[in-house]
């Protein structure tokens, strides 16, 4: 499915939006914090300007279809929050999401909040019977969210990704359309 580019998703507190330029120094500014990538499978950047292809990546999957990366910001006030995407994956009836919010903009709820309306867009808008996430064994937070949406565990993945050259062993999560 292409969309346009200017489509949003609106919740009670959050606007969720494609990714755009001005989103860089929130981007950067969230990889400053000891540990925020440690359950990442990117590197913190070095400078912003390691964004900008990032970003263009992004774009990129807006334009195929095929990945929906948003900028969650508070409705409010244009906040920056975090960052959620929804991929497809090789079963067309199957997509996968990830998120991460701005340390400083944790505990308050808009990420259960983001992360339902990526849920309900990829079972109405997107065709998916099933959504999946996979989240480090260690991330507690990131489980209670996956929780909140109602998936459930089905998998414990081993060897998950790799990050500075060992294996991050992860769990994988799924919500069923029906």
């Amino acid at each position: 499915m292409i969309l346009p580019l200017d489509f949003q998703l609106v919740t009670a507190r959050c606007r969720l939006r494609m990714p755009a330029p001005a989103d860089i120094p929130h981007v950067f500014s969230a990889t400053r914090y000891a540990g925020f990538n440690d359950g990442m499978r990117w590197d913190p950047p070095a400078s912003e300007e390691d964004l900008r292809a990032p970003l263009e990546r992004s774009l990129e999957g807006w334009k195929t279809g095929r990945d929906f990366a948003f900028s969650i910001e508070r409705k409010e006030d244009s906040i920056f929050l975090g960052r959620i995407d929804i991929r497809s994956s090789p079963n067309p009836a199957v997509w996968n999401i990830g998120f991460w919010l701005h340390p400083a903009q944790q505990g308050n709820g808009y990420m259960t909040e983001a992360g339902q309306a990526i849920v309900d867009f990829g079972f109405a808008r997107l065709g998916a019977e099933t959504i999946e996430a996979c989240h480090a064994t260690w991330n507690g937070r990131s489980r209670r969210v996956l929780e909140r949406l109602g998936m459930t565990e089905v998998g414990f993945v081993s060897e998950g990704f790799k990050k500075r050259g060992e294996w991050v062993p992860e769990y994988r999560m799924r919500i069923e359309k029906k």
